[in-house]
């Protein structure tokens, strides 16, 4: 399908899948308990940040295929929405479908807009919007290289606070798909120019989905991120979620250093 390709500027314009994704209810405890959710809550129905899951089952097709993969030496993802049309229930197979709509280079990095939905077969229940950064070339060295923490090594998980371990990152990785080397292998995060290994954006945007239900009171019904910095394994995180009306505005922040900032509508999805 993509066999065809030179650059990532002939990804425009692609469409990716159908792929169908079972929401069973292991995969959803799984990924609550990865993300340090209310395993309780979600019984009957997936949390917001599943939808990354959906998102990996078609992204996938493109960022890993053999055609792109030389041209992600460096790859970033820098700011993601989701819109919550409906639940993602239970025993439910959802069929995912995802479109490059646009690819622009500048100066060696291709900025890729995916766009993809996930239906039930009667309705779409969720739509999302990404927007990753390809390069064949790696980032010069870091400064300072950050030493690799022991496997288990976090800081303090509560309703403000998060961290995540590098075993907490490969079990996420699991739950999600998301195996970009960069959040489990030392070795890789640094020759991209990193000090070490990092924390899934969306990992982050799953601890941001729960503090903004947790503020509101309310589900969410569309929620964008922008990704600002990077948060390693084993450091401590600080969340704050501030309400106006039916918007909630969300930070993740280390050391009074914005990571990711967000905003969520919330509100019926009726």
């Amino acid at each position: 399908m993509l066999d065809d390709l030179t650059t990532p500027l002939d990804l425009e314009g692609r469409d990716l899948g159908p792929v169908t994704v079972p929401v069973t209810a292991d995969r959803v405890a799984f990924y609550a308990d990865t993300t340090g959710d209310d395993l309780d809550r979600w019984q009957t129905e997936a949390p917001p940040g599943f939808g990354s899951v959906l998102l990996f089952a078609v992204a996938d097709l493109f960022l890993y295929h053999p055609k792109v993969v030389p041209f992600t030496a460096t790859l970033l993802h820098l700011d993601q929405s989701f819109s919550y049309l409906g639940a993602m229930r239970n025993g439910v197979d959802l069929t995912v479908a995802g479109t490059i709509t646009k690819v622009r280079e500048r100066r060696g990095s291709y900025f890729v807009t995916f766009e993809s939905s996930a239906s039930d077969g009667s309705d779409v229940v969720l739509t999302s919007v990404s927007t990753f950064v390809l390069s064949d070339q790696s980032s010069p060295p870091s400064e300072v290289q950050r030493p690799e923490p022991s496997a288990r090594e976090r800081g303090a998980n509560d309703d403000s606070h998060r961290s995540a371990s590098r075993h907490d990152l490969v079990r996420y990785a699991a739950a999600t798909r998301d195996f970009n080397p960069l959040h489990w292998d030392h070795e890789v995060a640094v020759a991209a120019g990193l000090p070490g290994t990092v924390v899934h954006g969306l990992l982050m945007y799953a601890w941001m989905a729960q503090a903004v239900e947790a503020c509101a009171g309310e589900p969410i019904v569309e929620m964008k991120v922008r990704f600002r910095s990077a948060l390693h394994p084993g450091e401590q995180a600080v969340l704050a979620a501030e309400q106006d009306g039916t918007e909630v505005k969300v930070v993740l922040s280390r050391d009074d250093t914005p990571l990711v900032t967000g905003l969520a509508t919330v509100g019926s999805r009726e």
